[in-house]
């Protein structure tokens, strides 16, 4: 197993799980994750128990978070189990790994498996001064691995010698902002991901890699689902699977020093940023990639 001088900040849920496990598949194993616990329930934002200790609140919380986050993994292999597995299998194939990374995303893993040291930090969201005393309190120059969770605050990404990383669903700065994945099928006619360091503001800084890629494989009776299940399954699945798939591309052609590849500039200026799809949006979006994925079977991939 290979060393990554990589530090993975893990907001719980299938995007960093994703990460992990194609690194992990790839023969990689990262220096250090930082697990964030919310003091939060993400779904109310109401304060975790805080009538509890933290010795007992933080262990709580930490399953509420898991329970929350991947929710709809489980859910639909347990609702739909028998068009999920063999889809599932036709998506590892496509994306060049075993079908088997699948399971971190419905079991607990155990995260000392893909880490050199695991350490957890109790916060109230990315602004937490906790979070960024313990990320200045690390040794060395370090590439991050954003993996959600919200927006990062300048205090974080003004951190000396931290540079973080970030895989969006979209080709920057064409396809910035939410849902980047199904706004990239409908104007491109295509999946798309960009690997970038991070600077304030949305979706800019220096891009690392960017390209379209190809449709991944879609499940039989994908247009029959409803619009909210449809979204569900593209967000547990093909949008955590794709972004992994472009940061192992990024890691494998990667020289060493993750903090000082080879980049180009993106102005701030350029593209368009998008906001989150209404039902309908989603739907023609949908109904789109059904029609493309019936004409267009193919391996996922990057492309020049």
């Amino acid at each position: 197993m290979n060393r990554l001088a990589l530090t993975v900040l893990v907001h719980e849920g299938p995007m960093a799980r994703s990460y992990l496990g194609v690194l992990y598949a790839a023969g990689f194993k990262v220096e250090r994750i930082v697990m964030l616990v919310s003091k939060r329930d993400l779904a109310h934002r109401r304060m975790v128990a805080p009538w509890l200790p933290v010795a007992m609140r933080r262990p709580l919380a930490r399953l509420m978070q898991d329970l929350r986050m991947n929710h709809w993994s489980r859910e639909l292999l347990r609702r739909h189990p028998e068009v999920c597995q063999p889809w599932l299998q036709e998506l590892a194939g496509s994306c060049g790994v075993n079908v088997d990374v699948f399971d971190g995303l419905t079991e607990r893993p155990d995260y000392a498996r893909y880490a050199d040291r695991v350490d957890e930090v109790f916060v109230d969201g990315l602004t937490d001064p906790a979070l960024e005393q313990h990320l200045r309190g690390l040794p060395g120059c370090r590439a991050i691995l954003f993996t959600g969770g919200g927006m990062v605050p300048a205090t974080l990404l003004n951190i000396p010698g931290c540079r973080f990383i970030h895989v969006h669903p979209g080709v920057l700065p064409h396809v910035r902002g939410a849902d980047g994945l199904l706004w990239s099928l409908l104007l491109r006619g295509r999946p798309g991901a960009t690997a970038f360091y991070m600077s304030p503001g949305l979706d800019t800084g220096d891009i690392i890699c960017a390209s379209d890629l190809d449709l991944p494989p879609i499940p039989k009776g994908f247009a029959q689902l409803d619009t909210a299940m449809a979204y569900r399954l593209l967000y547990a699945f093909v949008d955590p699977m794709l972004r992994a798939v472009m940061l192992r591309q990024v890691i494998l052609g990667a020289p060493g020093d993750l903090c000082s590849l080879q980049t180009s500039p993106q102005q701030e200026s350029e593209g368009t940023t998008f906001h989150f799809m209404n039902t309908r949006l989603r739907r023609f979006a949908f109904d789109r990639l059904s029609a493309l994925a019936t004409t267009t079977p193919s391996p996922v991939g990057a492309q020049s």
